[in-house]
């Protein structure tokens, strides 16, 4: 067979420069966060140019005004102690660049935070990637699931994320000098992911606006191993405390695994805007897959119709829930979800160490740690 082909030079204006904007703002007593960059040309290798010297604020439909100052370069920050948001209400961004460009966002309102009803487990399989070879394997677990009621005329849409932190322990004797050895504990975490897609609650809702039942949010894996960071022990010789140096990789006994849920109440806007994400990330190559050009944004260019702008600023109410996971002890034959106090990691992955011994005073554990 033979076949022929011809070259198609696409000419692109890489000159203008297009602002990608990602912001929200919820109903969490929280710093909130606006990131500014540049978009980067078409196949360009480079990444985007943090946008820096920029007036950012958010304004509310009760004439109110929120000042985000810039912490580090591109990346604008809300003042907690002036600014949560409130359901609601109805936030606008506000941007002006250092080259006299003014840009907006859609007003966007604030829906009411909603919770689950139910939230629970049920065993599965299902095909995942391997943490350690990185290829496709048939893993067994539970896929979490949550029911939610309607309390009201119109049942809101929900996009839900979902992370998983899983504990693992250990101890060192670790020798000080020929007559003093201590005990050091180990407590230790990892942060993944626990779904890459967007979970949404869709339009099927709108048919019957009675209740979500059963609605996926991600899959666990019930192994007993997790490949994980070695931390040695540097010590302290003044205090004989211990601190953490990352040192490798190896497997471990999991102790636990928690995890956090926040489900969002989002708008029509935002939903459409996710939606388009979601499709993207999920695309095979195919020929009527969308493109980035498609994204629904909602921020433009108030100084120059003719300038773009990308990007999405979100305004959504949130609820934060926290769930210890068990494979072991089963509830009516499926895994265990019991709930408890949401505190969040001080980072996604670490490890505290704390010296062991009579009469130590050394008490580093951390405050998320689930025994």
């Amino acid at each position: 067979m033979t076949s022929c082909s011809k070259v198609y030079d696409l000419h692109i204006n890489t000159t203008q420069e297009v602002l990608v904007v990602d912001g929200m703002v919820t109903n969490k007593t929280d710093a909130y966060h606006v990131s500014l960059t540049y978009a980067v040309p078409f196949n360009s290798s480079e990444k985007g140019t943090p946008v820096s010297g920029a007036n950012v604020y958010v304004t509310d439909n009760l004439a109110n005004s929120y000042k985000f100052n810039e912490r580090i370069t591109g990346d604008y920050v809300s003042d907690s102690l002036q600014f949560t948001g409130q359901a609601g209400h109805t936030y606008q961004l506000h941007i002006a660049t250092t080259d006299g460009a003014e840009y907006e966002s859609d007003p966007q309102k604030m829906f009411p935070e909603v919770r689950p009803d139910n939230v629970y487990a049920e065993f599965d399989n299902e095909e995942v990637l391997s943490g350690v070879t990185g290829l496709k394997v048939n893993t067994h677990g539970a896929d979490i699931l949550i029911d939610i009621t309607n309390q009201s005329d119109t049942f809101p849409r929900f996009r839900i994320t979902s992370n998983l932190v899983t504990q693992y322990y250990y101890y060192e004797t670790i020798s000080i000098d020929i007559h003093t050895k201590y005990i050091f504990e180990f407590y230790c975490w990892q942060t993944i992911n626990a779904n890459t897609n967007i979970d949404m609650t869709g339009g099927e809702y709108f048919l019957n606006s009675a209740s979500i039942k059963k609605f996926p949010v991600c899959f666990l894996d019930d192994n007993n191993n997790i490949w994980a960071v070695i931390y040695d022990c540097k010590v302290n010789m003044a205090d004989t405390t211990g601190t953490a140096l990352a040192a490798g990789y190896q497997s471990y006994e999991i102790n636990n695994r928690i995890l956090y849920l926040n489900q969002y109440t989002i708008s029509n806007d935002t939903y459409l805007y996710y939606k388009s994400l979601n499709e993207q990330m999920q695309s095979e190559g195919k020929l009527f897959d969308p493109v980035a050009s498609q994204l629904a944004a909602n921020i433009k260019c108030i100084s120059d119709p003719e300038k773009k702008a990308i990007g999405f600023f979100e305004a959504s109410a949130v609820s934060c829930s926290e769930y210890v996971v068990d494979f072991r002890n089963l509830n009516n034959s499926e895994p265990s979800l019991i709930k408890t106090t949401y505190i969040l990691p001080p980072e996604a992955d670490g490890c505290q160490i704390n010296r062991l011994g009579i009469g130590s005073i050394h008490h580093n554990i951390p405050l998320f740690w689930i025994f």
